[in-house]
């Protein structure tokens, strides 16, 4: 067992977003689920008259699944379900923001469904599989698609489908029937479990199978048969209770959380004084639908591209694409790998990193992405959207300050508008959107570091080519000195 903190578990989910690494798998398990309102195990021992679990396994045995509804509908619900727990807001919007895109829980209850609603995560941006209502040789083609991106499995059944898992027989037969088809969906990958104390032992196997660090958290102490799991990181501490340790951690990684009224409530509210919609993308997987990997010559994406919603163009960095625009087309790879043409629109000649615009193909029906063309300053959080390369996805981090004077970049030489980002970035990323909080366009990757240990990188803000959109004549680059070369 090695002991962590709460910040070390924090910092590890904001380097996996730093040096675009994956997200840990999210264990749930029933500690989620009382914290939130759901009755505990003993209120459902009294319930059915049961004096312990060994009674109430062979009483619920004896039911058939009209009964089980029918028994458990009010107990798997909390007393208020139109109101979300502040637990599960934050978790739906760490989901939202991409922190967690794999979840088993052996939940049966309705709570992170709702939630994931309730965080304005439409059907195709989350696949909700149920085990044993989906059939086990379909999972495989479920779970290794790229889209819905956020996947969740509910291991024991849900309530609404009137399919549960309460014995231990059942359990262990649900997890039989489904572990050959879950084993490589979390083959490599981390876990973190979170309000489950990894008794089931094919749960467990499942989490070894994986092979990778396993995160396991509790408010008060760990349980004793895993005392000796040497490779195991244990966080203890009062932030793991389930409805604090969510809010907790959307705090320290800077996630919005939706306002805290009741869902009933924020709907009636929008239908009596309905707001404007901003043009463009909202959520996390509106920003991955903007972004395409500019095609090479041997076939493969080099560079990154984004979709733009007004203007409606798609904008590549022109250093990634000068030896491909001699045709008029330049070739794009799409969600899904689905590919296009597109024709090259103006191409901006006044700076090394100046932008590329490419005519949208009527294909692509993506939102696109707004632009925000102010200066960003040292200490926004930014994100960065990747489609091409080793390191494909988000990556993440602080704006480390605009850079006052031109800097030395190879081969290319002094360039001038850039903001430096503690962030890193593979080969491919240059060209990919840097977005803010609001989804908003603040400029694109044109350099950085290979090392993930130092995430540096620099971005050719928006502020600097938003007049070539509107159709200026950009300023030429300055030649003063640089700070320091790169």
């Amino acid at each position: 067992m090695v002991p962590r903190s709460f910040p070390d578990l924090v910092k590890d989910l904001r380097m996996r977003r730093a040096v675009g690494d994956k997200p840990p798998v999210l264990l749930l398990g029933a500690g989620a689920s009382v914290d939130a309102g759901i009755g505990a195990m003993d209120e459902l021992f009294q319930f059915f008259g049961c004096a312990d679990f060994d009674a109430f396994c062979q009483k619920i045995g004896q039911t058939t699944a009209t009964e089980r509804y029918r028994y458990l509908a009010e107990f798997l619900q909390t007393r208020k379900p139109a109101e979300v727990s502040a637990g599960y807001r934050a978790l739906a919007a760490l989901c939202a923001q991409n922190y967690f895109d794999f979840v088993l829980t052996t939940n049966m209850d309705p709570l992170l469904d709702d939630a994931l609603a309730a965080a304005r995560l439409w059907r195709r941006d989350y696949l909700l599989i149920v085990n044993g209502v989906i059939r086990p040789d379909r999972l495989e083609l479920l779970l290794r698609g790229q889209s819905p991106r956020v996947k969740i499995v509910k291991l024991h059944g849900d309530l609404f489908q009137r399919f549960m898992a309460w014995t231990v027989e059942e359990m262990d037969e649900f997890l039989v029937e489904v572990s050959p088809y879950l084993k490589p969906a979390v083959a490599g990958r981390d876990f973190l479990v979170v309000g489950y104390s990894l008794r089931d032992a094919r749960v467990r196997e499942l989490v070894d199978s994986a092979g990778g660090d396993v995160w396991f958290t509790h408010p008060k102490a760990v349980p004793d048969h895993l005392a000796n799991r040497q490779s195991m990181r244990a966080v203890v501490a009062p932030e793991c209770a389930f409805e604090a340790f969510f809010p907790a951690l959307a705090e320290a990684l800077q996630v919005a959380v939706d306002d805290e009224r009741p869902a009933t409530l924020r709907r009636e509210t929008r239908a009596l004084a309905p707001t404007p919609t901003p043009t463009g993308a909202q959520t996390m997987d509106d920003l991955m639908s903007a972004v395409f990997g500019v095609v090479g010559p041997g076939g493969a994406p080099v560079a990154t591209a984004f979709l733009l919603a007004e203007p409606r163009v798609i904008v590549c960095n022109r250093f990634d694409v000068a030896a491909l625009i001699e045709s008029n087309q330049v070739g794009l790879i799409g969600p899904g790998n689905r590919r296009f043409k597109a024709r090259v629109s103006r191409v901006n000649t006044e700076h090394p990193f100046g932008p590329t615009l490419l005519d949208v193909p009527p294909e692509i029906q993506a939102a696109g992405l707004r632009l925000d063309a102010s200066q960003p300053q040292g200490g926004d959080f930014v994100q960065v959207a990747v489609a091409a390369g080793e390191k494909t996805g988000i990556s993440s981090g602080p704006v480390i300050r605009t850079e006052r004077h031109a800097i030395s970049i190879e081969p290319v030489g002094n360039v001038a508008g850039l903001v430096s980002l503690e962030c890193y970035v593979a080969p491919g990323a240059c060209g990919g959107p840097v977005v803010d909080g609001s989804m908003a366009v603040r400029g694109y990757i044109v350099a950085g570091t290979t090392d993930p240990d130092q995430p540096y990188s620099l971005a050719y803000a928006s502020s600097q080519w938003d007049g070539f959109l509107q159709g200026k004549k950009p300023a030429k680059p300055s030649r003063r000195r640089p700070a320091g070369g790169r």
